[in-house]
């Protein structure tokens, strides 16, 4: 799994297929919730989407992180909704180090790519 090469703690990717729960329902965040078995605060939601992945994820509770990656990404971009995400990546390679600050402080962090 990608993650994993990147040294984090990846317990599962949650798939609305298998669930029979389609994004954006709040149902499919309460199952991410369950099958991670840890509160929703301590959950870092990964999202190339804002109305499927970001927002919700963030309503749940999560850690909602913005991933501008493939053609929703580089669209959902240019929303006035991106500054809802928690953090906004332009590649899983930034996601350790943001992951890192927001456990060290446990705020809302700034990725490089928002500095541009």
């Amino acid at each position: 799994m990608a993650l994993a090469r990147l040294g984090l703690p990846v317990s599962f990717r949650a798939a609305s297929a298998v669930w029979g729960v389609e994004k954006p329902s709040p149902r499919f965040f309460e199952r991410v919730i369950d099958a991670a078995g840890v509160p929703a605060e301590r959950i870092a939601y990964v999202g190339d989407r804002l109305d499927n992945d970001v927002i919700p994820a963030s309503n749940a509770g999560m850690f909602a992180v913005f991933l501008r990656r493939g053609p929703w990404g580089y669209v959902h971009a240019a929303w006035p909704e991106v500054g809802e995400a928690h953090a906004r990546i332009d590649s899983l390679h930034e996601l350790p180090e943001v992951v890192s600050d927001w456990r060290k402080r446990g705020v809302r962090v700034t990725t490089a790519s928002e500095r541009q």
